[in-house]
């Protein structure tokens, strides 16, 4: 006798198979770079170049030329003792770690170079993120059906697949990102924790300490996943005391999960201690970013046209209506649900970049948060689809959104939606739209690159101010080479730095970006051999500098016992805060006599 295979199973193959098919139309090619780059660099460095401390770069650079993964290391710092540690934890790593060996295998046996980043790799670790994602997706639709019936749960599993930002990032620029791998893990964890309390077994104990421990290790900040085991089924004095109960009972096998937990975390403990000296590290040392919990971006972070998620994906307006339904009708889950969404919310949206860089469409940090959210939007489905009418506006408005996400999904892919530079201006510009038009890019905010040479080449479209001018003619010393006038500053070994201007960036600007030009002129004797002067352009926030810039003469272009004229242009960066200073100064490297004269800035701020 044929067993009829369920509408929601056929769903979920046919919406897998979406994935694999445009994962198949855009190749796998280049996703080894960025973020990935920093997150996937263990493997390599362990078991192909055995240098996991990166003390000898010659390999790392030459892959960096070969396969450009990245414009700069900024996956790694390097330590007092000589030591590179990695930017992020290495929870992807053991992830990726069975793909990684597959496509070592394969390179080996394709005569493809054995080398960590050849197609090969590229194309099993992608793989890997595919099968992980459809993993993700059966256990979502696991958990809908154990609290809904299959049409709500197909309605809810389409409209977290296709009317989010879930199917843009997995499907096309994430796949490799941690969001996917955690959007499963989540939906695992929260089946196991529904087990769990039905039926404590050491297996589901086991699974729900790896499942967290991984998750911890893979990003940090989501600590808040055991939120989930620990408040589940808690709503009230009487089920608090229940759950006291139930833990106290099976202690031993609580005791386990931690112990998992623990041993899941451990290889980065080790590594932390091998490489820094110490068994606890922090990493993100940019000055430029960090978390801001006392004043969190949380109001930009959902409503900013920039890349709020409520704008880019409204359909989650239901999830959050969804909160009434699931307080009525399973008021049981409603404040582990509640707590953890809040939670989990306030920690991403007091990271300093609330956007989240480039490489996303709408707020991806929230996309693993889905697999709870759905829980509220079934029930919230479920209650509006016993009213008739409301059920038809309902269906018409949800069809919209998802087609609007879709298209918005085209658009972002083919770079209508911009990744960093979205204004509200610009959204409605080009809503709608399939191309971009010249009057429309100027709507945009202003583009930041990447190359550690800035060139302005806008003037007319800025006001120009002199921030600082010192022509050093207060200057008098008869041993002074001048260029203009009859004053210079000296400097020697003894003052290696010349003055300039040190001024907060409120005092700079009110828009959000501002353009300096800097500029000197240095007199370098004949006979000169020591290093360059250089000059310096950086900010700071609590007195530690971030986006440093320097400018060097080039060597081949040093007029000797001349003056040499040294400027540099420079975009002021997303600033942390609006205290945060801009120092710019000449730094005299050597310990002969050099000169400075007529030394300038000047900001430039939009018309």
């Amino acid at each position: 006798m044929n067993r009829k295979i369920p509408t929601s199973a056929f769903v979920v193959f046919l919406i897998s198979l979406s994935i694999i098919f445009f994962r198949i139309i855009v190749p796998p090619v280049d996703v080894l770079s960025w973020d990935v780059f920093g997150y996937y660099l263990y493997l390599p460095a362990k078991f192909i170049y055995h240098d996991l401390a990166l003390t000898d770069q010659s390999w790392l650079f030459a892959l960096i030329q070969k396969y450009e993964p990245t414009s700069t290391l900024y996956q790694a710092q390097m330590l007092a003792n000589g030591n590179w540690v990695m930017k992020y934890s290495m929870g992807l790593a053991i992830v990726f770690s069975p793909f990684f060996l597959i496509g070592h295998a394969i390179a080996y046996i394709t005569g493809y170079p054995a080398d960590g980043f050849s197609l090969p790799y590229q194309y099993s670790i992608a793989a890997g993120g595919i099968i992980f994602a459809i993993i993700g997706l059966i256990y979502l639709r696991k958990v809908l059906l154990h609290f809904f019936s299959e049409n709500i749960s197909i309605i809810v599993f389409i409209m977290i697949v296709a009317g989010t930002n879930y199917f843009q990032l997995i499907t096309f620029d994430g796949t490799l990102l941690s969001h996917n791998f955690l959007f499963t893990f989540y939906a695992m964890l929260i089946w196991y924790t529904i087990k769990w309390h039905e039926n404590p077994k050491i297996i589901t104990s086991i699974l729900i300490g790896g499942l967290c421990g991984i998750m911890i290790l893979i990003r940090p900040s989501d600590m808040v996943c055991l939120l989930i085991p620990l408040l589940w089924n808690i709503n009230n004095k009487e089920t608090l005391l229940n759950k006291v109960t139930l833990l106290r009972r099976n202690y031993a096998k609580v005791l386990l999960a931690g112990a998992v937990l623990i041993l899941v975390g451990l290889p980065q403990l080790i590594y932390w201690k091998i490489i820094t000296g110490h068994f606890l590290f922090y990493s993100y040392n940019n000055p430029g970013e960090g978390f801001e919990f006392l004043s969190p971006y949380t109001a930009k972070y959902l409503f900013s046209f920039r890349k709020g998620w409520l704008i880019y994906t409204p359909v989650m307006v239901f999830a959050l209506a969804g909160f009434v339904n699931l307080y009525r009708k399973k008021r049981a889950l409603f404040p582990v649900i509640l707590i953890f969404f809040l939670v989990n919310l306030y920690v991403i949206s007091s990271w300093s970049c609330w956007w989240y860089a480039g490489g996303s469409y709408s707020s991806r940090s929230l996309v693993p948060a889905y697999t709870l959210l759905a829980l509220p939007l079934g029930y919230f489905i479920e209650d509006i689809m016993r009213k008739k009418k409301l059920s038809i506006i309902f269906s018409i408005v949800a069809v919209c959104l998802i087609v609007l996400n879709l298209f918005q999904t085209w658009q972002f892919e083919n770079k209508i939606i911009s990744a960093e530079r979205m204004t509200m201006n610009y959204y409605f510009s080009v809503f709608g739209k399939t191309f971009v038009g010249k009057e429309d890019e100027k709507l945009l905010l202003v583009e930041r690159g990447l190359e550690a040479t800035e060139h302005f080449s806008h003037e007319k479209e800025y006001t120009r101010r002199t921030l600082y001018n010192r022509d050093f003619e207060d200057v008098s010393d008869t041993e002074l080479v001048c260029h203009s006038g009859k004053g210079s500053f000296k400097m020697d070994s003894i003052i290696p730095f010349a003055p300039g201007p040190d001024i907060m960036y409120k005092e700079i600007t009110a828009y959000d970006h501002a353009w300096i030009r800097a500029g000197a002129w240095i007199y370098i004797p004949v006979n000169y051999s020591e290093e360059l002067p250089l000059l310096i352009l950086t900010f700071h926030h609590d007195g530690k500098p971030y986006k440093y810039r320097a400018e060097e003469i080039p060597a081949k272009k040093v007029l000797f016992g001349q003056w040499n004229y040294i400027t540099a242009d420079y975009l002021t960066p997303e600033v942390r805060a609006v205290a945060d200073n801009l120092k710019v100064y000449i730094w005299h490297r050597g310990k002969n006599q050099i000169w400075i004269d007529d030394f300038f800035v000047d900001v430039y701020e939009p018309k």
